[in-house]
């Protein structure tokens, strides 16, 4: 004999002063409840992507330097430009790539970064790719200090 067998095949109880709750409403007592906090965000955390710095080729530097040189020398006409650069992740190792068009204001020689007429500043060292837009190449003595 176990030890509800006496009640066991009782009728359910239906309360006659107050009504019976919806699945719906019973349902969302538990919503709120996490057995894990932070597990959720966690795995998104796994789950997002990073991926190395790509190490530039000389023949890539190469390029970069020569149109950091070009816009260097054409600064006054604030040239519009894309460029490829690596944002590092600040949770874990890696990061990712992004693409950003604007006009340059101003090389930076000293700290060694691009500014922009937004004022958004992108360092060189993460440069990955520069492509000059309507640019004419003009036939300009560079100069040969590497910027990179």
């Amino acid at each position: 004999m176990g030890k509800y067998d006496d009640i066991i095949d009782l009728p359910h109880h239906v309360s006659k002063r107050h009504p019976q709750m919806s699945m719906q409403s019973r349902a969302a007592q538990f919503a709120p409840f996490a057995a894990l906090k932070g597990q959720k965000e966690r795995y998104e955390e796994v789950q997002r992507i990073v991926e190395p710095k790509r190490i530039l080729t000389e023949a890539q530097k190469e390029q970069i330097d020569q149109h950091l040189q070009w816009i260097f020398a054409n600064i006054s006409n604030h040239p519009t430009i894309d460029v490829t650069y690596f944002v590092s992740d600040l949770r874990k190792a890696g990061g990712i790539y992004e693409v950003y068009n604007g006009k340059v204001k101003w090389i930076d020689q000293k700290k060694k970064e691009i500014i922009f007429m937004d004022n958004k500043r992108i360092m060189i060292k993460n440069l990955y790719e520069i492509s000059l837009i309507n640019a004419h190449r003009q036939a300009c003595e560079f100069s040969r200090s590497k910027l990179i």
